[in-house]
């Protein structure tokens, strides 16, 4: 999966595995963003779906000088 695929897709949240594919790290490195307030996300469905909003806002914050 490519950055430039939220671009075309219509899908409002994606899996921990999806977004470290997507982010290029590790599905432990995205846990630790969740538990650091960094990315949101829902349980709702017993796992954790990541909203495409809190994808793109982490991805902006990011190429906008990092987060801290």
């Amino acid at each position: 999966m490519a950055l430039n695929s939220l671009n075309g897709s219509s899908r409002m949240f994606y899996s921990v595995g999806e977004v470290s594919e997507l982010f290029g790290i590790s599905r432990k490195s995205v846990y630790r963003l969740l538990d650091r307030g960094i990315l949101k996300s829902s349980s709702a469905l017993r796992h954790k779906m990541i909203p495409r909003s809190s994808v793109e806002g982490f991805l902006s914050t990011a190429s906008n000088g990092g987060v801290k």
